[in-house]
């Protein structure tokens, strides 16, 4: 078990922060009561391994796991959520080590998926990247806190963002369920309907996309490729991933027209394709490297993704004027990619992939 510190309530927060136990922010006391209920929702002991790092010669327990959560502000019903965002986090596909070091400064950003968005109280309409809802806040917030304390991920550390950006508090995307004719994300990853799971993406800043005033669908895709395809974003002809966040307006126009969530990503696949002319006029050079050859394929185009299976489609927003996000991954696919894991029931311990 941890060691207790004994504190009055007043000190709490001075001395969280003088230890740089926080992100800045107000955190909650981990008593241990409180830990003790997120252990106990989750049907976890404290030394069970929740994952490692071998980078970093690191490993999270349940205990450092449930502080964290607890300091977060998570209730203990959003433990298990947390928990399958961590499991996938520690996927050597993620890449862990390097999502939390890089100069990039990537956000560790979720995406929840299944019926639990509703059950725990997620919001996935109006402002859904935005602030106020307490799972939404808390749970993302809890992932970035594991990082800081117990993989070391801290600014005057391990942790070499150059900028940063505020999606490092915390950064996580409730899914709306999607039109008619449209799977959820869940399924399309291969889960059940009745399943809730979680996408971590490691991610750059959120771009909005606004496009008020075309009806047509290939009119408004065009518009999210010309997103995908700025040069300024570091992945762009790097064969990275993406996940794009389709608002009200722009999914009901997509569906009503027919085009299924696979024309989709095989549309923007094909037209976030781009040509070294193009990069060379925004100040983008070419480099050959082993882990970033951009050498052009036979018709002289660079890909963007790899392919259509790199772009994640998640439905969110309530009715607007016409707005999207699009969410790049921070790097390219030989660095990173997003790993999904299924929520554990309570009691029912760890995730299972």
């Amino acid at each position: 078990m941890a060691q207790e510190l004994v504190l009055d309530a007043g000190d709490a927060q001075e001395e969280f922060f003088d230890r740089g136990w926080t992100d800045g922010l107000p955190v909650v006391p981990p008593t241990p009561e409180r830990v003790q209920a997120m252990l106990d929702h989750a049907g976890l002991g404290a030394s069970d391994i929740v994952g490692r790092v071998p980078e970093r010669s690191r490993e999270v327990t349940a205990e450092k796991a449930a502080v964290n959560a607890v300091m977060a502000g998570c209730r203990p019903e959003y433990f298990p959520v947390v928990l399958a965002g961590l499991s996938a986090m520690f996927d050597p596909q993620f890449g862990c080590h390097t999502v939390v070091t890089s100069t990039g400064g990537a956000a560790l950003c979720a995406v929840v998926s299944g019926p639990l968005v509703a059950e725990l109280g997620f919001n996935s309409s109006r402002n859904a990247l935005g602030p106020g809802y307490r799972a939404n806040a808390t749970v993302g917030r809890a992932l970035r806190l594991v990082a800081m304390n117990v993989l070391g991920a801290r600014s005057d550390t391990l942790d070499g963002s150059s900028l940063g950006h505020p999606g490092k508090f915390t950064m996580l995307v409730a899914e709306e369920p999607p039109p008619e004719g449209w799977p959820p994300l869940r399924v399309e990853l291969g889960y059940r309907e009745a399943d809730t799971t979680v996408t971590m993406f490691p991610s750059e800043s959120l771009h909005q996309v606004a496009n008020h005033l075309n009806g047509d669908p290939e009119g408004i895709l065009l518009t999210f490729a010309a997103a995908m395809t700025n040069p300024a974003t570091y992945a762009v002809a790097k064969k990275h991933q993406v996940l794009l966040v389709i608002g009200h307006e722009h999914r009901q126009i997509l569906a009503e027209a027919g085009w299924t969530k696979q024309q989709v990503r095989e549309f923007l696949a094909e037209h976030s394709r781009v040509t070294p002319e193009y990069l060379n006029a925004g100040g983008v050079l070419q480099e050959f490297t082993a882990q970033n050859d951009m050498t052009p394929d036979a018709d002289g185009k660079l890909n963007t993704v790899r392919g259509s299976d790199d772009i994640f489609l998640v439905t969110a927003g309530s009715p607007g004027a016409g707005w999207s996000a699009y969410i790049p991954n921070w790097a390219p696919v030989v660095h990173s990619e997003a790993v999904t894991r299924k929520v554990a029931a309570p009691g029912d311990g760890l995730p299972l992939a």
